[in-house]
């Protein structure tokens, strides 16, 4: 009796990647960030592909919020409701614009809840080997992609960090204290901390990539520009809940951080500037 050897099963990973499945599940909650970052670190086809896809729809998502926001904080002003209280608009013009705003904002709930579904669609395509579109999202990434030509590359994402943190920081705690400047500051903060820190991580590992470390005594050790930090920021904690009468010492924490992340950044550059020439 001849012995018929059983038929393999389907092998999850052999021509698709675990993190290509799972960032659609990851950037639910994280957004344009999280898709963004991953499709700037993938190296593997079907992983970008599919980071490629959320980022779309997440980039989509936001352009909704962007005009949503703006809408409603434009008609405010406009109305009398918001910093300046002067209204401008006739009656009749502001009922039509109410009534657009309001529709507005029932599209991005709707478009909101939406991310939940076809997030983990897309999630169970791709266990299935498929990288699919979402639908409805604008095709941005792939139509931008080829136009952007960053001068400088990489270091240039480093430098602005360097330049920018700096003055959000002094926004925040220094600058005036009016209501727009305040909101300013906030979205600011939330910025640095969500996105631009972020990215500028991103941007010193794939610069490190490059061709400076040819010479393997220039090696930046890029988890140390970023660890280091973090072990200040640990020490920054546990300083400011042991010895202060800080309500808030994550924040204290966060903000030692983001110090020590600053001359890392510093640190790095003038690494790279004066590495001796190839």
């Amino acid at each position: 009796m001849s012995f018929t050897p059983p038929t393999p099963g389907p092998k999850l990973l052999d021509e698709r990647s675990l993190s290509g499945i799972l960032i659609h599940f990851f950037a639910i909650p994280t957004g344009v960030v999280g898709a963004g970052l991953l499709y700037l670190l993938a190296t593997d086809e079907f992983t970008k592909r599919n980071a490629r896809n959320a980022l779309d729809w997440h980039l989509t998502v936001l352009l909704i919020t962007a005009i949503t926001l703006g809408s409603f904080l434009t008609y405010t002003e406009l109305t009398g409701q918001g910093i300046t209280e002067v209204s401008v608009l006739p009656s009749s013009v502001s009922t039509v614009a109410g009534v657009a705003i309001s529709g507005l904002f029932v599209l991005w709930f709707g478009v909101t809840l939406w991310t939940f579904a076809v997030g983990l669609i897309a999630m169970v395509k791709a266990i299935f080997g498929t990288a699919w579109r979402y639908p409805f999202s604008l095709a941005l990434v792939e139509q931008f992609e080829s136009r952007i030509d960053l001068p400088g590359g990489w270091p240039l994402v480093i430098f602005g960090y360097v330049v920018l943190s700096p003055l959000v920081i002094w926004a925040v705690f220094f600058a005036s204290t009016t209501a727009l400047v305040s909101i300013l500051a906030a979205f600011g903060l939330i910025g640095l901390i969500l996105v631009l820190t972020p990215l500028t991580v991103v941007a010193m590992y794939l610069h490190s990539q490059g061709d400076w470390l040819q010479d393997t005594t220039q090696q930046p050790y890029v988890l140390v520009h970023v660890g280091v930090p973090i072990f200040v920021a640990a020490i920054g904690y546990a300083v400011s809940l042991e010895f202060t009468q800080s309500i808030y010492p994550q924040g204290d924490a966060m903000y030692v951080f983001l110090a020590a992340f600053w001359i890392s950044a510093i640190v790095y550059l003038l690494r790279w500037w004066t590495r001796p020439s190839q």
